[in-house]
């Protein structure tokens, strides 16, 4: 049965892994919900919070769109040229230490992901 949308408001895919877990504890989820929640524990590379908190702080300090900031935060870029491949279509222009800065707040989560590993 479908449901009313509520909301519509991005989520990184740790935040989406959380709600899906939750509902999964409260009822059966539907075909389409196990395979969001199949994709998001195979993706999900830390914990929602740290995922908001990312998020966050992208948008404020360095005015990046929203698109960017959750795919940042989805994906985790492992390195600088990464990063900035991920910003090459962001309307703002950022500078080499913008980025740089911008990795020095993804950094530490990162290297948590990859000691998880």
């Amino acid at each position: 049965m479908p449901r009313e949308v509520l909301n519509k408001e991005p989520l990184t895919i740790s935040e989406a892994m959380g709600i899906l877990q939750a509902r999964s504890e409260e009822s059966e989820l539907s075909y389409w919900q196990r395979v969001a929640f199949e994709h998001a524990m195979q993706n999900a590379r830390i914990e929602p919070e740290e995922s908001r908190k990312i998020v966050k702080e992208l948008i404020k300090k360095h005015k990046i769109s929203k698109l960017s900031a959750f795919t940042i935060a989805n994906i985790l870029p492992p390195s600088i040229e990464e990063l900035k491949d991920l910003l090459s279509k962001e309307p703002k222009i950022l500078t080499d230490q913008d980025i740089k800065d911008i990795y020095d707040i993804i950094k530490p989560f990162v290297d948590k992901y990859e000691n998880q590993k």
